[in-house]
C-alpha cells in the first residue's frame, strides 16, 4: 500500500510528537511512506519538473500534489487545522484516492461526508488500530474486479441522465447505487 501522509507545518512546534506518532503507526503497517515529515516527498519530482518549476513553494506544492497521485490513500494529521491541508483532503478526493484525516480533538467524518473520506478522533493508545482500519478497508474496498455490461440503449440513456444529475460518470453511479444498496442490508 502506498500511502501519502502529511501534517500541519503551521502545527509543528506544537504537535511534532503526535505527527511521528502517526508516521511510526503508518510505516507500522508495512507500507510505503511519502512524505514531508520524512523529507522523501521530492523524491517524486525529476530534475527537469525541479528545473523547471524553479522557486521552492512551488517545488513543495508540486511535490505534495505527485505525491498525492502516486498514493492509493492520504493521510492528514489534522489537529492544527489549516487552509493548505482542507486544499490537499480535496485535491485527492477528487482524485478518488482514500483520505483519513486525524486529530486529536474531532473526529471529521462528522462533518464531510465522501466515500473516500474518512475521519477520526485518535491519542496514543488507538492511532495504530485506527490506522491498520483504514488501510485494510482501502485495500478491501480498492477497484480490482472488472465487469462488463450490456444495456439497453433506453437503460444506457437513463443511466447517462441519473449520472449527469447526480455530477457522477456512469460507473461511479452505479458503484454509488451499488454502496446505498449494500448499507441498507
Amino acid at each position: 500500500m502506498k500511502i501519502f501522509y502529511t501534517a500541519s507545518y503551521l502545527g509543528k512546534q506544537k504537535y511534532q510528537a503526535n505527527y511521528n506518532q502517526v508516521l511510526a503507526a503508518i510505516e507500522g503497517t508495512g507500507s510505503e511512506v511519502i512524505s514531508p515529515e520524512k523529507g522523501n516527498y521530492q523524491s517524486l519530482l525529476t530534475a527537469a519538473e525541479i528545473d523547471e518549476l524553479k522557486y521552492p513553494k512551488n517545488i513543495h506544492y508540486e511535490a505534495i500534489r505527485k505525491g498525492i497521485l502516486w498514493s492509493d490513500a492520504v493521510i492528514i494529521e489534522i489537529t492544527n487545522e489549516d487552509f493548505q491541508l482542507g486544499h490537499e483532503a480535496t485535491l485527492a478526493i477528487q482524485n478518488k484516492k482514500y483520505v483519513l484525516c486525524l486529530s486529536l480533538f474531532e473526529d471529521f467524518s462528522d462533518k464531510i461526508q465522501n466515500r473516500y473520506f474518512y475521519g477520526a478522533k485518535y491519542n496514543e493508545y488507538n492511532i495504530e488500530e485506527i490506522v491498520e482500519n483504514f488501510i485494510k478497508t482501502v485495500q478491501d474496498d480498492q477497484f480490482s474486479e472488472r465487469f462488463n455490461l450490456f444495456l439497453s440503449p433506453s437503460q444506457s440513456q437513463y443511466l447517462d441522465k441519473k449520472a449527469l444529475e447526480n455530477k457522477m460518470n456512469k460507473s461511479e453511479y452505479l458503484r454509488f447505487l451499488l454502496d446505498r444498496d449494500m448499507k441498507t442490508k
